[in-house]
Formats: C-alpha cells, structure tokens, sequence
C-alpha cells in the first residue's frame, strides 16, 4: 500500500502503485526471482588466487568457494596442513536447476552426488564432512588503521598504525 501522507507529484506516485502492482502480481505467482544470500566465503578468484588467499590468511579458515572453471557452478578450494605438508584440493559443486550438486568420489569408489539447495548448505556440508576441520575463510575487519611507511634514511619499510584522534573535550555550560 502507497502511504497517502507522502508529498509526490502524481507521476511519481503512479509509478509508485504501477511498481506495487506488479510486486503484488509478481508474489501471487510465485514467479519473483529470489536472490539467495551468498556466504561470506565467496570470492571471485581464479585457482591459483584462491590457494594464495588460504595461504596468507592462516588461522582465519580453511576453505573458499569461488566461481567454477569448468564453466558451471563453483568450486571450494580447501587448504590443510597434514604432518607439516600443505594438502590443497579443489572440488567441483555444479549448479543444476534451483540448487547445486557435489560431486566427490575417491580412487575406484563410483561418484558420490550432494544435492544442496543453498549455498550455505554447500560451506555446511564440506564443514560436517570434515568434522569441523574445514571452516570457511571469513573476512576479517580491522580494528585500527595501517599503513606501510618507508623509513627515508635506510628506504626500510615498517608497518606504522594511526593514533586514533585526541578526543576533544566538551566544553560544560
């Protein structure tokens, strides 16, 4: 429903109840697209970027999903470390219909097919299947300001820290 109390010209408000119209026509139908949300693991990195990425964020997860080179769907690139040696892997998840399908199969064993419906439910499966060893990447926010600062003198490179600014004190009345 168009709120009454809004000032609009009434162009403006005839787009506002034809745009109404067809959500309202759109919903009865069922035939809106529903955007799924995407996990915070996503990223649209090729292979080679996808390892790079675990590499350097060690500690904060084990496991990326990432457009599919295979031209359907995604893949998960997973990095472990095992008695001191790196294990990288990458798995093939094919998007079929409204959902998604991973496919893993080891050695002679015949293929073994996942239906997931979400995304998440694709990050959940691989973090069970592991029994928690595989965690999906999560992007961290810093807390303070860095910066790389180049010594003039010696041309060595330090990672310097912005002071967080003096807080200015409120004058009382």
């Amino acid at each position: 429903k168009v709120p009454t109390d809004l000032m609009l010209l009434p162009g403006h408000i005839f787009h506002l109840l034809e745009a109404l119209h067809e959500e309202q026509d759109c919903r009865a139908t069922q035939g809106c697209p529903i955007t799924p949300q995407v996990p915070s693991c996503v990223f649209k990195l090729t292979q080679l970027e996808a390892e790079w990425l675990l590499e350097w964020s060690t500690g904060g997860g084990t496991m990326v999903l990432r457009p599919g080179e295979h031209g359907q769907g995604l893949s998960v690139t997973t990095r472990q470390e095992v008695n001191g040696t790196v294990l990288l892997k990458h798995y093939r998840v094919n998007h079929v219909g409204q959902g998604y399908i991973i496919t893993t199969h080891a050695g002679d064993v015949p293929p073994h097919h996942h239906p997931c419906s979400l995304l998440a439910e694709v990050v959940q499966d691989f973090v069970e299947s592991s029994k928690g060893s595989l965690q999906p990447l999560q992007q961290k926010y810093s807390l303070q300001l860095e910066f790389v600062e180049m010594d003039s003198e010696n041309g060595e490179e330090t990672l310097g820290v912005c002071e967080p600014p003096m807080a200015t004190p409120i004058p009382q009345p």
